[in-house]
């Protein structure tokens, strides 16, 4: 196939699928529209584009899209509660100018959008579709962080610059540059900055921080008295000349469109429909965000709680039996805390089902491997010398330019090994395949099976835990197995699970002595314990409430604990340990270990297996009556 035809058939699947078949409902905000219930007897006093508001109404209500109108005129109005509504719209037209707070109010509600966990379309209609308009929005999306202190420059070097930052270049907007700074972090004046400080004896060892301040100085212009949040997003943006200008930044696209004159004989609500949608054609994103976008199309018409295989009597009887295993806990004498490992197991086998029924979707199957299948019978690229047929094609499939740099061994291979091998922490306790680390940066990763981990297990147990071993360099080979890489793309770690040789993990035995519930202190989830040593044991022993054994010398000596095998072998039944002279008899405060990770359980069975729990139900649940 040739590359144009391929280019035009992907654009074609994108307007489809993320305008198409994503929108549903639609609100329009313009401090000039009347809502619905005043679009009949408003006057032209109150509000001068009710001619504009109902051309643009009448053509959602004919796609059958649900469409409100919101005139926000007094910032105040501009509440949580109508934020919330528009964030839960799939397509906002927005006017960028909105009453007494000018172009303020839309800059907010867009960086609520971008940091919202619902993708949002918006159109931003606006008479000002400029590059400077587009700039602003992206800053105020993105977001700032403030300037450190000592990369700042100071006053004295600000004042020996001042004719240099007077300088036209300098002080006017660089359009192209700011833009590139925002996305990338690429200064482009870097190179006339550095003349100019030379020719006024400014020393060069200012060139960062000055070069930062001509971009903070653009920006400032830019968005006025909007104080851009501190938090950054990354961001994508388009201001090149006879294209659409949109922005991409979190969890919201914006298209910006010059509005109609009041002239035009144009069907507005059609003008702006094709806008958006050459947009996002110009936005091409790549193909496995375009099968997220086909995911979560399916998913908005799967009828998930309602589905007649699912939910039938006897299915539902028999979900009773499960998440309730004794009289007592029917009878309400158990904290619903007790049955937090049934619920989540039940939650889990839900997901699976939708997961199952998502993944041989007819449309997004035909989807990924019509499109796949074209964009490989495509002519293969060009990339940098040395780069393989293999790498070249994964820079076209993810839109990555030819000439540029990629790091494809430190960067992007343990980048895609830890998408394939672990996901964040989100659950409520520690089970098989949990990554935890202490205090010491050590990491360990639970080995017991997960059927004796669940939450209404009674405290204390004893976790299995196979200690990793951080490696600096990226290994030549993942495909051994011996890794275990979990993070962000931002911040990866790969940690060595399996020796070379042996292949067969040493384990280490941790006690829980509250079981293996997490605690959650913001965003960061830990658990308390201690490791079974001698004295680990004595202050769990201690801790459960034991009393003190005899003296030493008349005590008998202390055995050592194996390493518990097979079903139920977490269950610990901690005895009064003899007290070393000199010990005091309170407990020792347990440890605490931050949970970082969850391998994916593919990846958690394998090394459940290397651990030698061969005979383990791995989490496997049967219900008697």
């Amino acid at each position: 196939m040739e590359l144009e035809a391929f280019e035009a058939r992907f654009a074609d699947a994108v307007e489809r699928s993320f305008r198409d078949d994503a929108i549903r409902t639609a609100v329009l905000i313009d401090d000039q529209f009347p809502d619905y219930l005043r679009m009949s007897d408003a006057t032209d006093e109150e509000f001068s584009e009710i001619a504009r508001a109902k051309h643009i109404y009448g053509f959602m209500h004919a796609k059958g899209l649900i469409c409100d109108i919101q005139n926000w005129r007094v910032p105040d109005d501009m509440d949580v509660h109508l934020l919330d509504k528009a964030r839960k719209s799939d397509l906002i037209l927005l006017d960028y100018q909105l009453g007494a707070a000018g172009s303020k109010t839309a800059l907010k509600i867009l960086r609520h959008l971008a940091v919202s966990s619902h993708f949002n379309l918006v159109v931003l209609y606006t008479a000002e579709a400029n590059a400077n308009t587009a700039l602003t929005v992206a800053t105020a999306m993105r977001g700032l962080a403030p300037v450190q202190d000592d990369t700042a420059p100071s006053p004295e070097i600000l004042e020996a610059a001042e004719d240099i930052l007077a300088e036209e270049r300098f002080y006017e907007i660089d359009a192209p540059g700011l833009r590139d700074y925002l996305t990338d972090g690429k200064i482009g004046w870097n190179n006339d900055l550095r003349q100019s400080m030379q020719t006024a004896g400014i020393h060069l060892s200012n060139l960062k921080s000055l070069a930062d301040y001509v971009a903070r100085q653009w920006i400032a212009t830019l968005v006025d008295d909007y104080e851009p949040d501190a938090s950054e997003l990354p961001l994508g943006l388009n201001i090149g000349p006879d294209q659409p200008m949109w922005v991409h930044c979190g969890s919201c696209f914006v298209a910006i469109v010059q509005k109609l004159p009041s002239s035009s004989e144009e069907d507005e609500g059609e003008y702006v429909w094709g806008r958006l949608g050459s947009a996002l054609r110009a936005w091409k994103p790549n193909i496995y965000r375009l099968i997220l976008s086909e995911i979560q199309n399916a998913l908005e018409l799967e009828a998930v709680a309602h589905h007649e295989n699912w939910l039938d009597d006897d299915l539902s009887l028999g979900l009773g039996l499960y998440l309730l295993e004794s009289d007592e806990a029917a009878s309400g004498v158990l904290s619903p805390s007790d049955i937090e490992g049934s619920a989540q197991s039940l939650i889990d086998r839900f997901v699976d089902i939708i997961r199952r029924r998502l993944a041989t979707h007819d449309g997004i199957s035909r989807t990924a491997n019509d499109l796949l299948s074209a964009r490989l019978s495509t002519t293969l690229g060009t990339a940098p010398a040395g780069e393989s047929a293999r790498r070249i094609r994964a820079r076209e499939l993810a839109h990555i330019a030819a000439d540029r740099s990629i790091d494809w061994q430190q960067k992007v291979v343990p980048a895609v090994n830890a998408f394939m091998v672990s996901d964040a922490f989100r659950g409520g306790h520690v089970t098989t395949g949990t990554v935890l680390r202490d205090a010491d940066d050590a990491f360990w990763l639970c080995a017991s099976p997960a059927c004796d981990l669940v939450p209404r297990e009674d405290g204390p147990i004893v976790v299995q835990l196979i200690k990793l071993e951080k490696t600096g360099a990226p290994p030549e080979r993942f495909t051994p197995g011996e890794f275990v890489v979990v993070g962000s793309t931002r911040e990866i770690t790969i940690l060595r699970a399996l020796d070379k040789k042996g292949r067969q993990p040493a384990l280490t035995m941790l006690v829980l002595p509250g079981g293996t519930r997490v605690s959650r202190d913001g965003g960061r989830a830990t658990t308390s314990g201690w490791f079974a040593t001698e004295a680990g044991l004595r202050a769990a022993s201690a801790a459960q409430g034991f009393p003190a054994a005899a003296a030493p010398e008349a005590a008998a000596p202390a055995q050592e604990i194996p390493a518990p095998v097979g079903e139920n072998a977490n269950a610990l039944d901690i005895e009064a340990l003899p007290e070393l002279p000199g010990e005091a008899a309170q407990a020792d405060a347990p440890f605490v270990l931050e949970i970082v990770a969850q391998l994916r359980s593919a990846f958690a069975t394998r090394f459940l297996m290397a651990a030698g729990q061969h005979q383990s139900r791995i989490g496997v649940d049967y219900v008697d009556p």
